[in-house]
């Protein structure tokens, strides 16, 4: 029983250092990953914004051009 004892801890003790690489590795790219989907979520959000600011720039020119073509209305 101690055998295995002392066999489990020398394994543990041995890759210790790498479980912990591992561990800290992956909650890197797990922040990253998630800083990642931030930005573009905020991009995307951006993008919907300009594409409605663009709308009713165009219904304002449309509709000036309107007015000038029209203007006894």
């Amino acid at each position: 029983m101690e055998f295995l004892l002392a066999f489990a801890l020398t394994g543990l003790v041995a890759t210790g250092g790498w479980i912990a690489y591992a561990g800290v590795r992956g909650w890197s790219r797990f922040r990253d990953r998630r800083h990642e989907v931030r930005l573009a979520r905020a991009q995307a959000a951006a993008e919907i914004r300009q594409a409605e600011l663009r709308q009713a720039e165009l219904a304002n020119e449309t509709y000036q051009d309107f007015v000038r073509r029209h203007p006894q209305r």
